[in-house]
């Protein structure tokens, strides 16, 4: 009971995390990227600079060994780091798609389909598909 109560702390404190975020991407897009920078730090131990340099399958590698929580929790990171509003940089095209991997490995193993991830999946397909053309 105490390590759920405390899973379902940090989910909220993750939650938070990530709507403080896209709060602050408006304005504030310097502040935005160093709260992802921390948070990478704080729970994955990981800089955003190793995490962009693996590729796809070191990339599956480190994420299949974390908890579901965790691999939600870092795709919401990674795709809040980019604005689909914006033209997308290389970089941004690498993070979008890891932000697909990392929430296709959530749902895999929570056998789950999330509609409300669906919809961001697609703006992220969308988004990747214009930046080819």
């Amino acid at each position: 009971m105490e390590r759920r109560d405390y899973l379902e702390k940090e989910i909220e404190k993750m939650q938070a995390v990530l709507q403080k975020i896209f709060r602050l991407r408006v304005d504030k897009e310097e502040e935005a990227q160093e709260i992802i920078t921390t948070e990478l730090k704080r729970y994955f131990d990981i800089s955003r600079e190793y995490l962009f340099q693996m590729d796809e399958t070191e990339f599956r590698q480190f994420i299949q060994s974390k908890n579901v929580s965790l691999i939600d929790f870092l795709g919401s990171l990674l795709y809040a780091s980019v604005d689909l509003q914006t033209p997308l940089s290389k970089l941004d095209k690498e993070t979008l798609h890891k932000t697909l991997i990392a929430w296709d490995t959530w749902e895999l193993k929570t056998r789950t389909l999330d509609l409300e991830r669906l919809e961001e999946k697609r703006a992220i397909m969308s988004a990747l598909t214009e930046s080819i053309l």
